[in-house]
């Protein structure tokens, strides 16, 4: 299940050939927690190139681009552009007419029309593909943070995080089992000239407790240590 922080969700391009959208395909997509820019092809080549130079400052990439129904020669343009410019994961949405020419064994091909459920399931999938291992990946317990691409996840669930809710979490699962002061989590995320009091820490202390805790009154693994700081905890039957 794709979950979202409670400020951010994850973020999805549709890219589509004609006068407008499927309708359906964005509810659909809205309704379980995604946000979904939704454009024309002519468009997606034009905000590919602006954005690619934006991307990991103003703006992150999306978690997924959908190419919802493109001709064949279009479709393939875009999806060979994306390949070598990004690894954004592509999910190719093709007819029953054109499905013989794509490979329709590669998991990121679906053939219409397809139910709502085969969709969101090929959606999450590949968007847990990209969460593999390597040196922007920490995992601790049941958690794996992608600190790329600011995603959080835990079995089948997936959590799109800020990039200072994602460089919070990442300081203490690098230091699991270890507290960290409270000045030096400030210091760390927001920079020597923030304030020491602010309360901004724990407000995002409070976000992440809500994506990481079944109770976040009860927290088992993100703990404060009263007057000292906070330290991520995995209990052993986790």
């Amino acid at each position: 299940m794709v979950q979202t922080s409670e400020r951010e969700t994850t973020s999805l391009w549709v890219v589509f050939d004609g006068p407008s959208p499927d309708a359906h395909l964005l509810q659909v997509l809205r309704r379980h927690g995604f946000s979904v820019e939704a454009m024309a092809v002519d468009s997606a080549f034009s905000a590919l190139r602006a954005r690619r130079s934006q991307w990991g400052s103003r703006k992150r990439e999306p978690a997924l681009v959908i190419l919802d129904r493109l001709n064949a020669s279009r479709g393939m343009e875009l999806y060979q552009q994306f390949q070598r410019r990004t690894k954004i994961p592509i999910l190719l949405i093709v007819d029953r007419e054109s499905a013989p020419l794509w490979n329709r064994q590669d998991d990121g091909i679906l053939v219409a029309p397809f139910s709502a459920r085969r969709l969101l399931h090929r959606v999450r999938a590949l968007i847990a593909e990209t969460l593999e291992e390597g040196e922007d990946t920490i995992e601790v317990g049941p958690f794996r943070l992608n600190t790329a691409r600011q995603v959080l996840q835990r079995g089948d669930s997936i959590y799109c995080l800020t990039p200072k809710q994602c460089r919070l979490l990442a300081i203490l699962m690098r230091r699991a089992g270890h507290v960290v002061p409270r000045r030096d989590l400030i210091r760390w995320v927001w920079g020597a000239e923030a304030p020491v009091r602010s309360r901004t820490l724990d407000v995002h202390i409070r976000w992440l407790r809500r994506i990481l805790e079944e109770d976040p009154a009860h927290p088992r693994y993100l703990e404060t240590v009263r007057r000292v700081g906070y330290r991520f905890r995995v209990p052993q039957e986790a």
